[in-house]
């Protein structure tokens, strides 16, 4: 399998750790039925991809075969923002949906231990057909053969129709919630269109929270855990 290196992934505040630690503990206490997991957002710079990336890495520290899904297939930043390199071109998600390649020379192995990927190469501008493709049915059992644990880091909701799509191939929905940017009827619509996917919503994380931030009382009826980037504000759970 090759390789790629993932430059810029650097130890959280320990709040933020623990946060999001609470959240790898209370998704396993869901079930081990629940294997495959998409992670989404209502709009972009929700903090989806940051809470996927940790995630990844946290459960993979704990010894799980995980493998990280880059489905943003219009408008990922995890290459960027993570600069993940490797030695030859990088080969990903679309040329396995094109049947440009087989799945083996899609997925990485990479300096993180137990941690691959499944990236996505190049951007592309309209992604429906190949994520309504066989090959992606197929190739979401192929990984549930493979690995332990499967997160998928899908484009937003509100944003295009991608997600919905995706989450038809999952067992379970996790929403990120930008506290003081995301509205109550955002995240009403979200919750919404999640339902009628069938896929159950295993929880939300409300990011970006202030520890003095009275605004953010009206989240509380839809979200489970929460964390600071600062680390001030610690994880909160409350009934969805």
């Amino acid at each position: 399998m090759k390789e790629l290196t993932i430059k810029y992934l650097p130890e959280l505040p320990f709040a933020v750790e623990e946060s999001i630690n609470q959240l790898r503990i209370n998704l396993r206490f869901c079930g081990d039925q629940i294997k495959t997991i998409m992670i989404t957002s209502s709009i972009p710079d929700e903090g989806k991809s940051f809470i996927g990336m940790h995630l990844w890495k946290m459960l993979a520290a704990v010894g799980n075969r995980v493998l990280l899904i880059d489905c943003d297939l219009r408008a990922s930043v995890m290459r960027a923002k993570y600069g993940i390199k490797a030695q030859e071109k990088i080969t990903g998600i679309e040329h396995y949906l094109s049947g440009q390649v087989e799945l083996g020379e899609a997925l990485y192995k990479t300096n993180i231990e137990n941690g691959f990927l499944l990236p996505a190469a190049t951007t592309v501008a309209n992604p429906s057909l190949l994520l309504e493709s066989e090959r992606f049915s197929a190739m979401i059992d192929q990984c549930a053969e493979l690995f332990d644990c499967i997160l998928i880091d899908t484009p937003p909701l509100e944003s295009v129709a991608d997600a919905l799509q995706i989450a038809t191939h999952t067992d379970g929905i996790v929403l990120v919630v930008r506290s003081g940017v995301t509205s109550r009827k955002l995240v009403e619509n979200a919750v919404g269109q999640i339902k009628r996917t069938g896929v159950p919503l295993l929880g939300m994380v409300l990011n970006r929270v202030e520890a003095d931030n009275k605004n953010s009382y009206y989240y509380r009826r839809y979200y489970r855990y929460g964390y600071d980037r600062s680390g001030k504000n610690k994880s909160k759970t409350g009934k969805p």
